[in-house]
């Protein structure tokens, strides 16, 4: 990790989705994007985990995504034992496109589990869906939480989005985000220092290709356009407060040119 020069960050992809992955990674290793590769299941932690020993611009993430939990809670043993070993969490949370009343409440109580399994550790790092659910979420992890949260393609209301930001939470914008009203809007609300990206990929789609980690330079572009900014310096801010979340001084610094 020493030797790699990250010019960007993308901070939540699923991997494990990509027909080729190896290609996804050898593009973004080429221009610089360092990946969080985030896991809808348990199960498949161990194969993301095993591209992030094979490269050293990937991290991997235990996650059980909300919209899964009915299926695969079973596997929570899995998560508890993988959760000892990797700082990243992700991705967990609520998601209430669901009405039935009966799995919000299964998503809420297993979220509470997650929550408090990984407040017994001091550094740990969350990567959270809120998806009509955003008040909920922040609700059960509070202000007290000793670790790190970023907040997914936040879609909440402008309320909620301030309750995140005193509670001191990051927000990542993807390509979809940076065309929106709202997601504009966000941007130009929250700290700069909250700020992050992800790519998302492969559930955001261009022209009909999925989005991969190497869509992260145009969404930087964005921000730098909302925000009024250079692309040099928003670029450099985002790798800063990746660093703030992770502590990981071995990598080095974005370019500066």
């Amino acid at each position: 990790m020493q030797n790699l020069k990250v010019n960007y960050v993308d901070t939540h992809c699923h991997l494990d989705l990509y027909k080729d992955v190896r290609e996804v990674l050898l593009e973004a290793e080429r221009i610089g994007v360092f990946i969080l590769g985030v896991t809808n299941t348990p199960s498949v932690f161990p194969y993301t985990e095993n591209l992030s020993k094979q490269y050293s611009h990937v991290a991997a993430a235990i996650g059980l995504h909300p919209e899964l939990i009915l299926q695969r809670k079973h596997e929570l043993p899995q998560m508890w034992e993988y959760l000892k070993g990797t700082k990243y969490v992700g991705e967990i949370g609520l998601d209430y496109v669901t009405t039935d009343q009966n799995v919000r409440h299964i998503q809420r109580e297993i979220f509470k589990q997650i929550i408090d399994r990984c407040a017994q550790y001091p550094d740990k790092v969350l990567t959270v869906h809120s998806r009509r659910s955003a008040s909920d979420v922040i609700e059960i992890i509070g202000n007290r939480f000793p670790g790190k949260i970023i907040l997914h393609w936040f879609s909440g209301s402008n309320k909620e989005a301030d309750a995140a930001i005193v509670n001191g939470y990051y927000f990542s914008f993807n390509s979809s985000m940076v065309q929106s009203k709202s997601g504009k809007s966000l941007a130009l609300r929250i700290p700069k220092d909250k700020l992050l990206t992800e790519s998302d990929g492969p559930f955001i789609s261009f022209e009909g290709i999925p989005v991969q980690p190497n869509n992260i330079p145009s969404v930087v572009e964005s921000l730098a356009e909302i925000l009024d900014m250079g692309t040099t310096k928003v670029r450099q801010q985002i790798w800063t407060n990746y660093l703030s979340i992770t502590g990981n001084s071995l990598i080095n610094p974005p370019l500066t040119t």
